[in-house]
């Protein structure tokens, strides 16, 4: 995964595979939004809070809260995350850099320290070195969101609002959902059970990453995306500084007890190249190893 473009774009990574927040009801919009995308992914260091919250049937299920500061030019960052799932809160401090990443977590007081293998930082590396699009390519990825958001363009709200910021808006209902959203979410839903990663297979101590993931209902019947809201906001040096995602889905579960999911993310940019990530002092902590264990050796 494209570490710089998820860590800069945030949300808007979500906002632009959907093709719908990239243009706006004029051309002069639909440019400021293009431009800001691309100023933005250039910054070099930037601090983030984010949040995330997910409720079912009217009850708050899980939310994340953080605040996240990090130096894309050295490869390094620091993360305050809050987790509230089923009721149980868990924080995690997590500390990075080039060939090193530190965890502490409520759940004990040991600091857990992993090395990255040579193979695995020359990886980093050319990966990287690769992130950056050529000139003929963001043309190309560009041409691709224009073609997208064809049928939106006549959607989208833009209001100035305070500090010089412009808000950009789309509020999609269930039948102007495009059916290729439809379907995604359709199957992620169905196949939810199916789908395990790397990081959630990760262990620091009593802390679990797999503990740390939202339990969503597996639907299977009737499911539905019925309502998209979609917010930027992009500040007077066309940088983009908020985004703001909210997702209605609907359906039924294996047992025919209906669902009404809300996902709302939320992330806000402060800070942009001017940022200091913290790093952490080992010095008289109680640290810990830790290998990765699914090849069996250290990764």
């Amino acid at each position: 995964m494209n570490k710089k473009v998820l860590a800069v774009a945030g949300i808007s990574g979500l906002l632009m595979v959907g093709g719908v927040l990239s243009a706006s009801a004029s051309t002069s919009g639909y440019d400021l939004f293009k431009t800001a995308v691309k100023k933005t992914h250039t910054i070099n260091s930037f601090t983030a809070h984010t949040s995330a919250s997910l409720s079912d049937n009217g009850k708050e299920m899980y939310l994340v809260d953080s605040l996240n500061t990090a130096n894309l030019k050295d490869e390094s960052g620091n993360s305050n995350v809050s987790v509230t799932n089923g009721g149980t809160t868990t924080k995690v401090d997590y500390f990075s850099k080039a060939n090193q990443t530190v965890v502490k977590s409520s759940k004990d007081d040991k600091y857990y320290v992993k090395e990255e293998s040579e193979h695995k930082k020359e990886f980093k590396h050319k990966e990287h070195k690769d992130e950056n699009l050529s000139p003929k390519m963001q043309k190309d990825v560009e041409a691709i969101f224009d073609a997208l958001t064809k049928n939106y363009q006549d959607k989208i709200t833009a209001k100035d609002i305070a500090n010089g910021n412009t808000e950009l808006q789309l509020d999609l209902s269930k039948n102007q959902i495009p059916t290729v959203g439809q379907a995604v979410v359709s199957f992620f839903l169905k196949n939810i059970d199916q789908r395990k990663n790397h990081m959630e297979k990760a262990e620091f101590g009593s802390l679990q990453f797999a503990d740390l993931k939202p339990q969503l209902p597996q639907l299977t019947n009737n499911i539905n995306v019925s309502r998209v809201v979609l917010k930027g906001v992009v500040d007077k040096n066309e940088y983009l500084v908020g985004q703001e995602a909210t997702i209605y889905v609907s359906g039924e579960d294996v047992n025919g007890t209906h669902h009404d999911l809300v996902l709302k993310l939320a992330n806000k940019f402060d800070q942009l190249n001017n940022s200091k990530v913290t790093n952490v002092d080992l010095t008289g902590k109680k640290v810990v190893k830790v290998q990765d264990k699914h090849t069996g050796h250290e990764d």
